[in-house]
């Protein structure tokens, strides 16, 4: 078996449809998605786009219908719930259909929709989504959504926490360099993530707008078992 590291969405370049994808965006998509799985959500659509996601929840036409998301780690006007983790309570999301629109964690997911099986990866449920990729028996190829376009290393990170738990699976799994690489910073900054990650400018940005609760949330390692799973243009657990 084999497990790529790509550091941003923009990044692959090759055919991923027979390959089982993770994608990552720990701060804080995909860790928003985790923890709405976990808490009961029906399902979840991500779309690229604000009005995409209006349209969606238009035509749907169920009160039962949340509007999420982010635009530059703010909160969209007249959405429903911003991209916290922490607003996603099972009284806020169980038995609800989210529509979800973020800079760049729906984009990524997006962009790797046609991959053999699309999972969902965050520090939060790190052991649970390496042992449901695991069991797939495919190569495995890690998608980070990065921060505009560009490498962050939070997403690194993550994707460092997952090849690790992939590894106490499976020793024998040939890791391209950057995964290597992702390993490497893991294993060297696993014992503090946070002071880790400090002056990373995603992790600033988040901190500037009031978010640390949000970055101490999403830092939490393996405290979560759901694996959300995109099929068809829905993600559910």
């Amino acid at each position: 078996m084999a497990i790529e590291l790509y550091a941003t969405a923009g990044s692959v370049e090759k055919d991923l449809r027979n390959h089982v994808v993770i994608v990552v965006d720990a701060l804080r998509a995909t860790s928003v998605m985790v923890t709405a799985t976990q808490n009961g959500v029906r399902f979840i659509i991500p779309v690229s786009e604000v009005e995409e996601a209006v349209d969606m929840a238009r035509q749907l036409g169920n009160q039962r219908v949340l509007l999420c998301g982010e635009r530059q780690a703010l909160p969209i006007p007249e959405f429903h719930l911003s991209n916290s983790p922490l607003e996603y309570t099972p009284e806020m999301v169980a038995g609800r259909v989210m529509v979800m629109t973020t800079t760049n964690g729906t984009r990524a997911i997006l962009r790797a929709k046609d991959a053999r099986s699309l999972y969902l990866g965050a520090f939060l449920n790190a052991a649970a989504v390496a042992r449901a990729a695991r069991e797939s028996g495919e190569n495995i190829a890690i998608v980070c959504a990065g921060t505009n376009g560009k490498f962050s290393l939070d997403d690194i990170l993550c994707s460092g926490a997952i090849i690790s738990r992939l590894l106490e699976l499976d020793e024998n799994q040939y890791l391209d360099d950057l995964a290597r690489t992702a390993l490497t910073l893991y294993d060297s900054y696993k014992g503090d993530l946070r002071a880790s990650l400090a002056g990373c400018t995603h992790v600033e940005r988040l901190r500037a707008l009031g978010l640390e609760e949000d970055i101490r949330f999403c830092l939490q390692e393996d405290v979560m078992d759901a694996v959300p799973r995109y099929v068809d243009g829905v993600i559910r657990a």
